[in-house]
């Protein structure tokens, strides 16, 4: 019997059910066959899948594309199998959801906060920043960019990449943060801390399409990616401040170092990780490992979620993860 829901999806089994289409890409057997490689999901759930090029019903690769369409709800039946240690499906029929057939929110996952009480608590960090050109700043660009950032998805695949997505990584980073400035006292400014962890990953709402279902990279993103369009943002701050009055050198100074904190927060340039700038001060070294953190935490929580106990799986970036027995 096939199972409907692709939570309930194993090696296999067949499929009957609907899905939501997060990426469609076109590929050539290597004897030069065409078929489609179509990523599915529901909720947090994601299934490689592949349709051969004698399963497209006589349609061109033309017509699929205008089926399987990121975003897109289809019905799907097929056959699961295991590749790589992951589930794999092997598509035999497929047609597009109905309109009202299906409630696309039962396969969006969501942050596990409500965007008010997110909103709240991240304002409530905002005003706890004493260094009143970075107060300024943080909070006039929240302000601005709130109606996206606080719906937006913080990766297109990696980590938080779901519904407000943004701003649950962004008020985890803030919760992590405060507990190191409690502990640490005055050894941490936790004003900088503070306004560099708000504004890290905001260029991310121009660096990603704003449709959270499947996003996608946009052109200004490929261009510049989201640390330079942040620093670009705050950048534009300071120049309206200084047309609006005389800013000293202590300003501009630690709206700089405001700056590299952001520029550096994928750690070292060594590393390849994407940072623009080399960290150079606590903060920055601190912005880093706390958002390596968060962004490990919450991958391997989504892999293991599906796993069996005493399982080992491999993760993209990460490599392989154990999932030891509950106690």
């Amino acid at each position: 019997m096939a199972v409907s829901c692709l939570l309930e999806i194993e090696p296999s089994q067949s499929f009957d059910g609907f899905c939501l289409v997060k990426e469609v890409k076109q590929e050539k057997t290597k004897k030069g066959d065409p078929y489609l490689n179509i990523t599915v999901a529901k909720k947090h759930k994601l299934v490689v899948c592949k349709l051969w090029n004698n399963g497209f019903g006589g349609r061109t690769i033309e017509e699929l594309l205008t089926i399987f369409t990121n975003g897109a709800m289809v019905h799907l039946i097929g056959d699961a199998s295991e590749y790589n240690g992951q589930v794999q499906m092997t598509i035999s029929s497929f047609r597009l959801a109905e309109k009202g057939e299906v409630d696309i929110r039962e396969f969006i996952e969501a942050a596990p906060e409500s965007v008010e009480s997110m909103e709240t608590e991240i304002r409530a960090f905002i005003d706890e920043i004493k260094i009143p050109i970075l107060h300024q700043i943080t909070s006039e660009l929240f302000e601005e960019n709130k109606k996206y950032f606080m719906h937006h998805v913080a990766a297109v695949k990696m980590h938080h990449n779901f519904k407000s997505g943004l701003a649950y990584h962004t008020l985890s980073l803030l919760r992590i943060a405060k507990n190191i400035c409690d502990q640490y006292g005055e050894a941490v400014n936790r004003s900088k801390m503070y306004a560099a962890l708000t504004l890290h990953d905001m260029g991310k709402i121009i660096e990603m399409t704003r449709d959270y279902t499947a996003p996608e990279y946009t052109l200004f993103g490929q261009f510049l990616g989201h640390i330079q369009i942040v620093n670009q943002m705050i950048d534009r701050k300071l120049v309206a401040i200084r047309n609006d009055r005389s800013v000293s050198i202590e300003e501009v100074t630690v709206v700089y170092e405001l700056m590299n904190i952001i520029s550096s927060h994928h750690g070292p340039l060594s590393n390849g990780w994407g940072s623009t700038a080399e960290p150079i001060t606590l903060e920055a070294h601190l912005c880093h490992m706390i958002d390596n953190i968060d962004a490990k935490i919450n991958m391997i929580s989504k892999t293991t979620v599906d796993m069996q106990e005493g399982e080992i799986q491999k993760i993209w970036g990460l490599g392989k993860i154990y999932k030891p027995p509950a106690h």
